[in-house]
């Protein structure tokens, strides 16, 4: 990822003193499925292939990924069309796909010291050096798979979701966690994907809860320093047996 040093004035309790400040760096990226345009994407620039596989598997469009090739600041994606995209564009800049998303059927379940595990995983040297990135991780059978930073949450997911598709891991064995806010949108990423548990530090949306309800997702938020909050399927944390359904 692209780090550069900038300096800035820092006013502090009434002094003042020049810093040298780490800021991170903003690039674009076109997305191309099966050699035609479909989209250009603000990134950071690492995890590309990744970015690729996760945004076409996060949308809808595509349940399975032939290839994936990164030539300059274009991602190429092959990939056979199995829905249509039809956009919303989302208060954060992302898009999600309008179309409802399919239920996820898993077999998983976790601690509540696994899910707080998951959270402490997501802070990173660069997210907490520049205030600037999201984070995602990806846990798989209980073992952190990867953690990806991007200047956009959506993105960040999308890298990680790409790199277990691309690692043929079964993502219904997978946990993600996120440092961003889940409407609508980002859980519906997770939906796609086959993914049946995230974990936020964050809050979520009426939307976001309602999608997390139907497509049978355990949406957990507010994690941090020993505490979290279930607002959906509370029976894959385990302890919670007897909430199986939330009231509304």
């Amino acid at each position: 990822m692209n780090l550069i040093h900038h300096t800035g004035i820092m006013y502090k309790n009434g002094s003042i003193s020049e810093i040298d400040d780490t800021i991170v760096c903003e690039d674009t990226f076109t997305l191309h499925m099966n050699d035609r345009p479909l989209l250009t994407m603000v990134a950071s620039d690492d995890h590309l292939r990744e970015l690729g596989a996760g945004f076409i598997i996060c949308s809808g469009i595509a349940d399975r990924i032939d290839s994936v090739t990164v030539i300059d600041d274009s991602i190429y994606v092959e990939a056979p069309v199995t829905g249509e995209y039809l956009a919303t564009l989302e208060s954060s800049g992302g898009y999600a796909n309008q179309a409802e998303p399919p239920e996820v059927h898993s077999a998983l379940r976790i601690t509540p010291g696994k899910v707080l595990e998951v959270r402490e995983s997501i802070d990173s040297d660069a997210w907490l050096k520049t205030g600037a990135l999201h984070a995602s991780v990806l846990f798989y059978k209980g073992e952190l798979a990867i953690r990806c930073e991007d200047i956009g949450r959506h993105n960040s997911v999308d890298k990680v979701i790409g790199h277990a598709i691309l690692n043929n891991l079964r993502l219904s064995d997978c946990v993600i966690g996120c440092t961003g806010r889940q409407p609508s949108g980002m859980v519906q990423k997770a939906a796609y994907a086959g993914i049946p548990i995230i974990v936020s530090r964050a809050a979520s949306t009426d939307q976001g809860i309602r999608t997390a309800e139907k497509t049978k997702i355990t949406l957990i938020c507010f994690t941090r320093e020993g505490r979290f909050t279930i607002y959906t399927h509370p029976g894959r944390i385990i302890g919670f047996e007897d909430y199986q359904q939330v009231k509304k």
